[in-house]
């Protein structure tokens, strides 16, 4: 019979959780916010990751098994509440991936030389669903084959970032700061709800310490081997993220970034102040494998959701099923592929890839962050005494409450700037209804799905 194999070590896991969180498109996207950006990371780091590296290490080592956040909802609050948060948060990645593609098409072309092609639908359509069914054909393949291209990519990802960092450091000495570095623009506005929108945005970058524990089952003595990864990985993306950003700043002013092509943008404005020619192409380069591996680590990753929905009946069987050679779960593999093939194709119809990379990264962010007011609110209810294998929050049960309130305040405030429509979305009402509109379709899909499962699995029963 098949089964899940466990092929993915610390080293494998370190740079799965590099490749999920770390991107130069969140460098970019908060160089965009101006000297205040290198403020709000190190509050987002404090606020959001610090806290979620200590809940998932604890809520890890006490259920390491397949399935991650949506057994530990299920464990706290029961079934329902279970299946919403896993489903949320594998919706979440159905309308991530095609901002992922979209970003991927946008580098890609600098790579192959035609630029004006990112823009163009007839181009990112073909290619970004000939990305996401070659990540899929890989996913099926299992990890023993895919963490080749997710370590690769980390690797490409890590050496980008490095390559930027020292650019950024020569443009300095040759030409100093193309960017005001006041004490008012270093510090911002104050609390509002332009500064709480840009920390949600630089807490969405650093989310995705919660996927690799949703492969327990494919991880060699996961109690051991998550808590170091997501120590090493979290210390690793904070670090590339500030001084990347710095690095940005210091040869471009933040109104010269874009928000869709801003990492190849900045690149390009960095390497001609540093009077480094060579490094748009292998940037563009580094930074489309980085994002390759990226689409394959959170298709594989999420996929495992619905294989352990199904499992528990919560889902049809199928969803449940192994590939007979592979051990890998290839029905939920290509479901998802085929749905988010379908959110692609819907993307890109009738409207430019600017308004329909907005609208899906909105959707994504109000969807993924969803679950984590589950995960952050299961961390105390299921605290136990006598639990000598699990890595607990330091600081004891204040530790403990401390870092829950902190975690839930910091996906509330997110989740409050995601729905405020940004100034150029067109229709502040369209904007709101397509927001919602996702969030509120998938949670009634998923509430129907469970309906309709749960009755029957009743029926078995009885």
């Amino acid at each position: 019979m098949a089964q899940l194999r466990r092929t993915l070590t610390l080293t494998d896991v370190v740079l799965f959780n590099v490749i999920t969180i770390f991107s130069l498109r969140g460098m970019a996207t908060a160089a965009k916010m101006g000297p205040v950006s290198i403020l709000l990371w190190i509050v987002a780091v404090a606020a959001f990751l610090v806290p979620l590296g200590f809940a998932v290490t604890e809520l890890a080592t006490r259920d390491p098994s397949e399935g991650g956040l949506y057994r530990w909802t299920r464990s706290a609050f029961g079934d329902w509440p279970g299946f919403l948060c896993g489903w949320l948060y594998w919706t979440s990645n159905v309308t991530y991936l095609p901002t992922l593609l979209v970003f991927l098409a946008g580098h890609i072309v600098y790579v192959i030389g035609r630029p004006e092609l990112g823009e163009n639908p007839r181009f990112v359509l073909p290619f970004s669903l000939g990305v996401l069914w070659l990540a899929a054909y890989l996913n099926v393949r299992g990890w023993t084959v895919g963490k080749l291209v997710t370590n690769a990519a980390a690797a490409a990802s890590f050496v980008a970032a490095v390559l930027l960092i020292a650019a950024g450091a020569a443009s300095f000495a040759r030409h100093g700061s193309a960017t005001s570095w006041t004490w008012s623009a270093a510090t911002g506005s104050g609390l509002d709800l332009r500064t709480l929108g840009y920390f949600g945005t630089l807490s969405f970058a650093l989310a995705g310490l919660e996927l690799a524990p949703i492969m327990g089952d494919e991880i060699h003595n996961p109690r051991r081997t998550l808590p170091r990864a997501i120590l090493l990985a979290s210390a690793t993306v904070a670090l590339l993220y500030v001084l990347g950003t710095g690095a940005i700043l210091a040869s471009v002013p933040p109104e010269g970034v874009s928000p869709i092509s801003g990492a190849i943008g900045a690149v390009q404005a960095v390497a001609t102040r540093a009077e480094w020619p060579w490094l748009p192409v292998l940037g563009a380069g580094l930074v489309s494998l980085s994002v390759v591996g990226g689409v394959l680590a959170w298709l594989g990753g999420t996929a495992r959701l619905p294989f352990a929905a199904g499992l528990d009946r919560f889902l049809p069987a199928a969803m449940a099923q192994l590939h007979p050679r592979h051990g890998t779960p290839h029905v939920s593999v290509f479901v998802q592929a085929a749905i988010t093939s379908v959110l692609i194709a819907a993307s890109q119809a009738g409207a430019t890839v600017r308004e329909a990379y907005l609208v899906l990264l909105d959707m994504t962010i109000v969807q993924y962050f969803v679950p984590f007011l589950f995960l952050f609110a299961a961390l105390p209810v299921l605290r136990r005494a006598g639990e000598p294998d699990v890595v607990r929050v330091p600081g004891g049960r204040v530790g403990l409450y401390l870092a829950s309130a902190t975690g839930l305040t910091a996906t509330a405030a997110t989740l409050v700037t995601a729905v405020i429509p940004p100034p150029d979305a067109g229709s502040p009402a369209a904007f709101e209804a397509k927001l919602w509109g996702g969030l509120v379709l998938f949670t009634v899909v998923g509430w129907v799905l469970y309906r309709r499962f749960s009755r029957a699995n009743a029926g078995r029963a009885s």
